[in-house]
């Protein structure tokens, strides 16, 4: 929208042609002056205006029911390019949960910008348990606990960053409700070290707050440095190609629930995501089926 603005030009009466001519003079400059400025506030006004066009977010509804399979969930998708949501079920993307395996992204974030995790190969020593995952019964690596998804490891980065620290970052954050008030979790699995308050506990969020926490530090607009960014962004990685990279992290959690949020990185612009599941009725409920919709959406 362009706003025009009226000049309002003061010009004195002069005696004499000599002082006429001087004065014409004069108050063309000013004109000239004034018109210049005028064209000057325009432009910053209309920058301005255009600015904060371009922040507005748009959003858009589609049907995924046929990626879904008959599964009950929702997606939310945003291009960062444009500032567009792309919803299915928006109630459902609304709607806090818990967010399960998928906090890892955060909890390895927050560890590596605390130097409780320093590269991709930061080790954590294997208590000796007989846990039910064959491949957490052992020393693990950053990258190997984050494919693996394997909670005690980030149980121990959680615990060794501490309730404060973690508090303080999840409140920057703006991640979902932000309550880590059952630190210890709720029990809902039988050995301490894999319980949590990600894990069907106090901490919630809802798919397009996954979205945007993911945004803000992917685009720079947190406390984390473009190098821990990196280590997380190879830790996340699925697939590449010339074109494009997809990175991206599961969860699955009880009564048939599942996540998988991440985004994909192009040439000039990043595509961010979150697919929850949340079909009790089905047997085929995981983070992996998930990830399949999610890729099935993006290929679309």
């Amino acid at each position: 929208m362009i706003m025009g603005i009226t000049a309002c030009l003061i010009i004195g009466s002069m005696s004499g042609c000599s002082s006429k001519e001087n004065g014409n003079s004069q108050s063309n400059q000013k004109e000239q002056t004034i018109q210049t400025n005028q064209t000057e506030e325009e432009i910053s006004e209309n920058e301005g205006v255009k600015n904060e066009e371009e922040l507005q977010p748009t959003t858009v509804t589609v049907d995924y029911a046929e990626a879904f399979q008959s599964i009950q969930g929702c997606a939310v998708i945003l291009n960062s390019e444009n500032n567009t949501y792309t919803f299915y079920n928006e109630d459902k993307c609304r709607t806090r949960v818990s967010p399960n395996s998928s906090f890892k992204v955060i909890s390895a974030l927050i560890g590596i910008h605390n130097q409780v995790i320093t590269s991709e190969d930061s080790k954590m020593e294997y208590d000796g348990m007989n846990y039910p995952v064959d491949a957490w019964n052992a020393d693990l690596r950053l990258e190997d606990a984050f494919r693996n998804s394997c909670i005690w490891y980030f149980r121990k980065v959680i615990d060794e960053v501490g309730q404060e620290t973690i508090q303080e970052e999840l409140n920057k954050l703006d991640y979902g409700n932000c309550d880590i008030s059952e630190w210890s979790g709720s029990g809902v699995n039988s050995f301490p070290e894999l319980n949590g308050f990600w894990i069907e506990s106090s901490l919630m969020i809802s798919p397009i707050e996954q979205v945007e926490v993911l945004h803000k530090i992917m685009e720079g607009e947190t406390i984390y440095t473009e190098s821990e960014i990196e280590i997380l962004k190879s830790i996340m990685l699925l697939e590449a190609s010339d074109s494009k990279k997809i990175y991206g992290k599961t969860g699955t959690g009880t009564d048939g629930t599942a996540w998988f949020i991440g985004f994909v990185e192009k040439e000039n612009t990043n595509i961010y995501f979150a697919i929850y599941l949340d079909d009790d009725s089905s047997n085929e409920i995981s983070g992996i089926k998930a990830q399949e919709i999610a890729f099935n959406i993006l290929e679309e």
